[in-house]
């Protein structure tokens, strides 16, 4: 339990480290909807966020170089297309 705290730099207290496996980015279409349908229970587990809103389409362009949707990010990773992140998935939950 006390690996699970930090102290961030100029913080002046500590704080819960993020539970989450990355960040998944999707939006409206076809293969975002397939993904998320398949995600079962470790979507609770994943950040999604919607790119077709607020403009973040374009901060993803400029952030990972790319607006290809869906997108995984992770700590060590940025992975793209339903395979790709399946198969990471597949692998982190064996």
């Amino acid at each position: 339990m006390e690996n699970d705290w930090i102290k961030l730099e100029g913080a002046s207290r500590m704080v819960m480290k993020d539970p989450t496996l990355g960040v998944l980015f999707v939006d409206g279409g076809e293969e975002s909807r397939t993904l998320l349908s398949r995600l079962g229970d470790i979507s609770g587990k994943i950040r999604i966020v919607d790119v077709s809103k607020n403009g973040l389409r374009g901060w993803l362009l400029m952030e990972y170089g790319t607006t290809e949707v869906p997108l995984l990010v992770t700590e060590n990773s940025i992975l793209s297309g339903v395979k790709n992140i399946m198969e990471f998935l597949e692998k982190l939950a064996r």
